[in-house]
């Protein structure tokens, strides 16, 4: 199994129109987001207003979460919800996207091109995660954590806060088991 962990001194920050993006990981390596070039991106958003209108990301699909304060989402003409912290919401980049958040909203997001299949999942300690095909697992959580990539103790990685975890899954794996955590871990798959 080869993983790689990427740290907070290594993401990317820049400006949006209501607050603060930091794209933690972007695949292949050297595509942009301005391009629209990628396959996949895991970012989070910080925010400075209370609403906002979602970028237009037609041929994506789109998975986010809240992980602290509150995101209503209206897609329009379709529908409406509030996100909870580690609430999962999916929907197509294409759709219409408005928001209204908390001001101490921090959000989770996982942009896929919408050829490829994808999952997003949250666990927390003692929980399990089969992973559907061989690809790439990629695993965030606030605070440190343990985590156990198969069915042996000696495959246990330390993951220290705010870091993400890249596995490349080269070999199939039984699952996933969160040992230890004190927050809840987010899971992305996308093969």
């Amino acid at each position: 199994m080869d993983y790689k962990i990427v740290k907070p001194e290594d993401f990317v920050v820049t400006q949006w129109g209501g607050g603060l993006t930091t794209q933690f990981a972007i695949y292949p390596e050297e595509s942009t987001l301005a391009k629209r070039d990628f396959d996949w991106r895991v970012s989070s958003a910080s925010f400075t207003t209370s609403s906002s209108q979602f970028s237009d990301f037609s041929g994506y699909q789109r998975y986010i979460i809240a992980l602290q304060g509150e995101l209503f989402v209206s897609h329009e003409n379709l529908y409406k919800r509030t996100l909870f912290p580690y609430d999962v919401e999916y929907f197509y980049g294409k759709w219409t996207t408005n928001s209204n958040n908390s001001l101490d909203c921090i959000d989770f997001n996982l942009i896929v091109k919408e050829d490829l299949q994808a999952n997003l999942v949250v666990l927390k300690e003692d929980d399990l995660y089969a992973p559907k095909k061989k690809g790439k697992l990629i695993l965030y959580c606030t605070k440190d954590c343990i985590i156990q990539m198969s069915d042996t103790e000696d495959s246990c990685i330390n993951l220290n806060a705010e870091n993400l975890l890249i596995v490349e899954e080269k070999e199939s794996f039984n699952c996933v088991k969160i040992i230890q955590c004190n927050s809840p871990v987010v899971i992305c798959e996308v093969y």
